[in-house]
């Protein structure tokens, strides 16, 4: 299965800087949409995201490629940090 966005989370994985800075080049338009959707403001959306690659690059070894897309997976991070923002 080709999917760039896994092999950068696992490369995230093993603690490389340089991927984990393309990672977010790569996905942060898609998921700051995301967060901006569920959230409905901007600057709330923003602290999000910089919380959702902390929890990335902290979790990125719990990433299981045979289980799902990479894409798939930051979006259900992103959503999940969103939901349990709206609920605080």
């Amino acid at each position: 299965m080709d999917d760039p966005v896994a092999d950068i989370i696992l490369k995230c994985a093993a603690q490389d800087r340089a991927a984990f800075g393309q990672l977010y080049r790569d996905t942060s338009a898609k998921l700051f949409g995301t967060l901006l959707r569920i959230l409905a403001d901007r600057s709330e959306a923003e602290d999000a995201l910089q919380e959702v690659y902390t929890r990335v690059w902290l979790r990125a070894g719990r990433f299981d490629a045979a289980k799902g897309r990479g894409m798939t997976w930051l979006i259900a991070i992103a959503r999940n940090l969103a939901i349990d923002r709206l609920r605080a």
